[in-house]
């Protein structure tokens, strides 16, 4: 399948969104946290999905409230419980991050 063909494109992104959940990046998005937001006033629109190099199932979310369980649940298997240590280590990273961040903010 050459990337330039439109016939290709089309089968291949109609199997993208065939699918239950929301699948955001295409047919194989591969590992991490993708959310989407449309607008920021619009939290009925707001999308996720999760999948881990570990491999725990995949999970998606629709729906603000939703999205934002799903990436609290996703940053805690990705820091504390996942069993490759490469993932931990980025995970653990972000949140010393945010941490930090959040505390000059303070200031």
């Amino acid at each position: 399948m050459a990337r330039h063909d439109p016939a290709a494109r089309r089968t291949r992104d109609a199997a993208a969104v065939s699918g239950i959940g929301p699948t955001i990046c295409g047919p194989d998005p591969g590992y991490g946290l993708r959310v989407r937001l449309d607008h920021a006033k619009a939290k009925t629109l707001a999308a996720a999905d999760f999948a881990c190099s570990c491999g725990l199932p995949p999970e998606d979310a629709v729906g603000y409230e939703a999205v934002e369980s799903l990436v609290i649940r996703a940053e805690r298997h990705m820091r504390d419980e996942c069993p490759n240590s490469r993932v931990r280590k980025a995970a653990a990273l972000r949140s010393a991050r945010r941490i930090q961040q959040a505390s000059k903010k303070r200031k």
